[in-house]
């Protein structure tokens, strides 16, 4: 009687083990599965610009308020750019090079000139942002709304377009 109580007790105590190790096991493939889909959800961590963000630009019809591509003659390096995004978490930012295009040869002493708050203004611009508004519409909303608060600085001309040239979004 001793040794059946004792083989029941040894059984029992196998059962719990394997359950315990398929809820582990069920728990790690589910915590697995729900951190792949968040990445999916919020994008590509990193983002190579393709050719046609390099090559072509953003111009805005002000009487229209769409806009078309262009190459401008010149173009000013604002430079690089490493922001910490609105995201709730907290833990997301963005990595990026920014140039900006503009035929009159004039604004180019003026962009030198106010440098410091052409970068102030476009890191207010990108610290608004969240990871999932760099999408490829959501970047071109962004070009379009650093062009707007950035041309309110220059008296003698204006920045026609934005050349994300290094995206990274982490």
């Amino acid at each position: 009687m001793i040794e059946n109580s004792t083989e029941k007790g040894s059984k029992l105590k196998i059962v719990i083990a394997v359950i315990a190790l398929l809820v582990l096991v069920g728990g790690g493939t589910y915590g697995g599965y729900y951190i792949s889909q968040r990445e999916k959800k919020v994008g590509n961590n990193i983002q190579q610009p393709n050719n046609q963000q390099v090559t072509n630009s953003v111009n805005i019809n002000e009487n229209s308020g769409y806009v078309r591509n262009i190459v401008p003659s010149n173009s000013f390096e604002a430079g690089e750019f490493l922001v910490n995004l609105s995201d709730e978490e907290g833990r997301r930012f963005v990595k990026t090079r920014i140039h900006l295009g503009y035929e009159n040869k004039r604004l180019a002493k003026e962009l030198e000139k106010k440098k410091p708050i052409i970068l102030d203004t476009i890191n207010s611009v990108l610290r608004s942002k969240k990871s999932t508004d760099f999408n490829e519409k959501g970047v071109e909303k962004i070009k379009l709304e650093i062009l707007n608060r950035v041309n309110t600085a220059f008296q003698n001309g204006r920045c026609e377009t934005v050349y994300f040239t290094e995206l990274i979004i982490q």
